[in-house]
């Protein structure tokens, strides 16, 4: 009982507190050292303003008259009972040191930094806040957020907003909300929502829904005043200068390899011409073997009369002398071998100076410096460049061409020596013909007629013998002289597709070579360019350096400290049940009577 007094006697003094001391008498000017505001505004369900309220609080150094500015409709002392005077744009009242604080009630038309567009629909069809309550079944909330060009800029730029939603766990199940954060708080959800300074967003919440009761949405704006520490890129910032100077070996490397091309396609221009004069030497060659075969038959079957005829005659009694085609055979014949062979010289040296022209083409091209790293790490930093994958093919065609070379380069390089030893051939067989020639007619000049007949007939039959071997060799070699021409007409197609293409391949790596000096021109400063986009936008979030300015009025500026906004849309719930008489009754009771129970003092 005496705990009961003593809280009862304690409760009377404090009560009368502000009635006492709390009424400062007007001492002089009194001196503010900050100033707080706090902006309340109710919204309604669809986020338009429905009013707007300022708390201001005052920490007064020394007590007396203090001023403050703003359009306030109405103003109420939430300190003391100290009057609250209005002057032209202001007001003023005696206020004692301390915090002080007072209500300033601002005109419904006043415009926020923001505007809140907040719409529902009910399983996808639109519909009125106030006509969701109570219902069931699948609720979205749309809530888009905007900079309210009518208003002063300062705040949207410079202050950070978070939408807390809080839902009831026995109304919302099944809650998507893809860009908020869901907390728990007891038994039910909130979602938050974030937007940064100068940031506009939209946001959707959906849930499934049991009589739908909406407690509102709490929207609070703060400034953003926290430094934002810049991050280390010293390891990034080293890795992209290694890109670029990747990039920079790389057009090197590409203009080593548009040289080593330009003198590919040269070499296998002069390749072509020299396979043009190969060509038209073996088109002529293949008709005059038929000439040979021709005239080596002629010989071969004068032989073989010629021996058959002495074979079967018996020793003549006078002179006699052969039949001068024979002779003339053999010196066709040898005029044949000869011009072949002088052919085959020629074509000797077209392919020397074709192959030596595509030997050192294809050696000027440089070896391979780039791994699969090295591009894959290019493709990487540059995703959509048609002109870095044109370059990279014609990098590994150069390459590829090198390879290839390598691989026949031993054949190519027997082919002259081949050629060296047919032309030598058909030289000793020109030599022998001719000797042969001469031999015989020496042979028939110094034989008697009647001596040595058999002899001769024997010697006739010899060489007629040993000539069809001749004439066998001869026929397979011009046969293959003919093989040859028709064989190597595609060999020299494809070495003309060769270097046509080799001309457009030179005139490719052209823009090729163009583009990679472009590229590591515009790269070369990606480091700097990447740290200069790193501190902008930082720069965007760090409001570490921003003033803080008064909502209601400029004038307030020197004595501001922080200013805060909190909003609320109204609440969407089913209506209260009747209250009973029992509740009825209670509203009779006194201010008095009540003050008593509370402590347990009445009845």
């Amino acid at each position: 009982m005496t705990l009961r007094k003593t809280a009862t006697a304690c409760t009377i003094a404090v009560l009368c507190i502000p009635s006492i001391s709390f009424q400062a008498e007007a001492n002089g000017h009194g001196e503010v050292a900050a100033k707080d505001e706090v902006v309340y505004a109710n919204l309604l369900a669809n986020g338009s303003l429905k009013d707007i309220y300022v708390v201001n609080g005052f920490n007064v150094a020394t007590e007396g008259d203090i001023s403050d500015y703003g359009a306030y409709e109405q103003v109420i002392n939430l300190t003391d009972l100290s009057p609250i005077e209005q002057f032209e744009d202001g007001w003023q009242v005696t206020a004692p040191a301390g915090m002080f604080y007072y209500q300033g009630n601002l005109p419904a038309e006043t415009e926020l930094p923001w505007t809140f567009d907040i719409s529902y629909s009910l399983d996808g069809q639109s519909i009125n806040g106030q006509e969701l309550i109570g219902e069931s079944g699948l609720v979205e909330i749309a809530i888009e957020v905007k900079q309210n060009e009518k208003a002063d800029t300062t705040f949207f730029e410079n202050y950070l907003l978070q939408l807390s939603v809080p839902l009831q766990s026995d109304v919302f199940h099944n809650i998507e909300a893809p860009d908020a954060t869901i907390a728990n708080v007891g038994k039910d959800k909130q979602a938050a929502f974030t937007i940064m300074p100068e940031e506009s967003a939209s946001f959707r919440l959906s849930a499934d829904v049991e009589q739908f009761e909406f407690n509102g949405i709490e929207i609070s704006a703060l400034p953003a005043s926290m430094a934002v520490e810049a991050p280390d890129t010293g390891e990034l910032e080293e890795e992209m200068g290694t890109l670029t100077g990747a990039i920079s070996e790389l057009a090197t490397g590409m203009g080593e390899i548009k040289k080593g091309m330009d003198e590919l396609a040269d070499g296998l221009s002069q390749l072509e011409d020299g396979s043009s004069d190969y060509q038209a030497g073996s088109e002529e060659l293949a008709p005059s073997g038929d000439e040979l075969v021709q005239a080596s038959s002629e010989i071969e079957a004068g032989l073989n009369e010629l021996s058959s005829s002495l074979s079967e005659a018996s020793a003549p009694e006078a002179d006699f002398a052969l039949d001068d085609s024979l002779f003339a055979a053999f010196d066709e014949l040898s005029a044949g071998m000869s011009e072949a062979a002088a052919s085959l010289e020629e074509l000797s040296t077209h392919y020397g100076e074709a192959y030596g022209a595509l030997k050192a083409a294809v050696e000027s091209i440089p070896e391979s410096d780039l791994t699969e790293e090295d591009i894959q790490t290019l493709y990487e930093s540059n995703p959509n460049s048609d002109t870095l994958a044109q370059l990279v093919a014609y990098y590994q065609a150069g390459q590829e061409i090198k390879g290839t070379y390598a691989a026949v380069k031993e054949g190519l390089d027997a082919v002259q020596p081949v050629l060296e030893e047919s032309k030598a051939g058909l030289e000793d067989i020109a030599a022998g013909i001719d000797e042969l020639a001469g031999s015989l007619q020496e042979a028939l000049g110094t034989i008697g007629i009647g001596e040595g007949f058999a002899q001769l007939s024997a010697g006739i039959d010899e060489v007629a013998s040993q000539y069809s071997q001749f004439h066998e060799g001869l026929v397979d070699y011009t046969g293959g002289v003919s093989q040859l021409k028709d064989s190597y007409a595609h060999i020299h197609e494809g070495i003309g597709e060769t270097a046509e293409g080799s001309t457009e391949l030179s005139s490719g790596m052209e823009e090729i070579d163009h583009g990679a000096e472009e590229l590591a021109e515009a790269t070369a400063d990606v480091p700097e360019q990447m740290q200069a986009e790193i501190d902008d936008m930082l720069s965007q979030y760090d409001k570490s350096d921003f003033e803080p300015v008064s909502f209601v009025s400029p004038e307030n500026n020197d004595v501001i400290e922080n200013v805060q906004f909190v909003f609320q849309t109204e609440r969407l719930t089913l209506p209260e049940e009747t209250q009973t008489e029992e509740d009825n009754t209670e509203e009779n009771v006194s201010l008095w009577q009540r003050f008593l129970q509370l402590f347990g003092l009445g009845d």
